[in-house]
């Protein structure tokens, strides 16, 4: 009975030290930036944890703050419209490619959006006019201007209309860039 006991309790001690070793290793993992729930699960699998022991650190994790998709995804956001504005499309598929779903990352980028005071239309505006001044010396053909930028939008996520609506606001009806 004591034998069966002992072997309890150091089983026990076991998968303690397999969790506490899987938090430290998230932590560590933690330091350099925030991260989303999938990434520090993959992380820890990496690592060669076991299933029930990554679930164990997760909810501890998650229980004190520092793993919270909620939370990546507005920072996310709001660093991508400080420093490198982007299209909500594109904003959705590389935190879908984190391993944000849909239905957690729509949301959040609404109220980022509405805290900003910002839409998707002045991010567009400050993608386009950016990159107007640096193509505008480089392409002398206003048609493969225009082109240009409209790539460079959709490739930035923006929507079609979007951006024919901005790109042709940008050179208004005469079809020249205005100049300022």
């Amino acid at each position: 009975m004591i034998e069966k006991t002992r072997d309890e309790v150091q089983a026990s001690d076991a998968i303690v030290e397999g969790q506490r070793r899987a938090i430290d290793a998230a932590l560590n993992f933690l330091a350099y930036r925030q991260r989303t729930g999938h990434e520090v699960r993959r992380k820890l699998a990496s690592r060669g944890f076991s299933e029930p022991t990554i679930e164990a650190a997760m909810q501890r994790l998650a229980a004190v703050g520092l793993v919270d998709d909620g939370a990546f995804v507005g920072a996310y956001v709001r660093d991508r419209i400080a420093h490198r504005p982007m299209g909500v499309r594109r904003m959705i598929q590389e935190l879908f490619v984190k391993g944000v779903p849909r239905e957690v990352s729509v949301p959040v980028i609404e109220e980022v959006f509405r805290d900003e005071h910002t839409d998707e239309r002045a991010l567009a505006e400050r993608v386009v006019e950016k990159k107007r001044l640096t193509l505008a010396t480089r392409v002398g053909d206003q048609a493969a201007l225009r082109r240009r930028l409209r790539d460079h939008l959709i490739r930035r996520g923006f929507g079609g209309p979007l951006v024919g609506d901005v790109v042709n606001s940008l050179f208004g009806e005469g079809g020249h860039a205005d100049n300022e």
